[in-house]
């Protein structure tokens, strides 16, 4: 399954620098399973900010919050502000184009810069996609049980990032 590529041309287009994460990396590197959401670590910057706000703006991305809407049932959900881009090292957000999830940090690898992820990344139509090595590496840190599964189904790395 791809992500879909009005989200991530959307990105790419408005020029905030990310990569791709999660399952659809997991599919990049020859394993293919679905997955629900595009997962991307961004990397954040004075000039970066408002170019993700004014994609997540033309995505209409809304934040999902922790209140329940009683007329629904369902989790209310806010729009996307500068100041909640600023705000938020984690971004769970619902767009016209599917979930997304935005890590401005290397989750779950304590001292890991975001530029690193950068280094080695593969790319196919402009989409960097974090290396085989550093996907490894993010699934042993998360851990949960499809992580864990993703590993054993991936193939072995060659070595540690520099």
């Amino acid at each position: 399954m791809t992500p879909d590529r009005s989200l991530l041309d959307m990105l790419r287009r408005h020029g905030v620098p990310f990569v791709v994460i999660g399952g659809h990396a997991v599919n990049y590197h020859g394993h293919l399973r679905a997955t629900e959401d595009t997962d991307v670590v961004w990397q954040r910057s004075t000039d970066s900010e408002p170019r993700l706000l004014a994609a997540l703006e033309e995505l209409s991305a809304e934040w999902i919050g922790d209140e329940i809407d009683p007329a629904t049932g369902i989790e209310r959900t806010w729009p996307v502000t500068a100041s909640f881009v600023r705000g938020r090292s984690l971004m769970m957000l619902c767009t016209r184009a599917g979930y997304l999830d935005l890590f401005d940090h290397v989750p779950g690898i304590k001292g890991a810069r975001v530029e690193e992820l950068f280094d080695d990344a593969g790319t196919v139509d402009g989409v960097r996609y974090v290396s085989l090595v550093w996907l490894r590496r993010l699934k042993a840190a998360a851990g949960r049980p499809r992580d864990l599964l993703d590993l054993e189904n991936l193939p072995v790395a060659d070595g540690p990032p520099s």
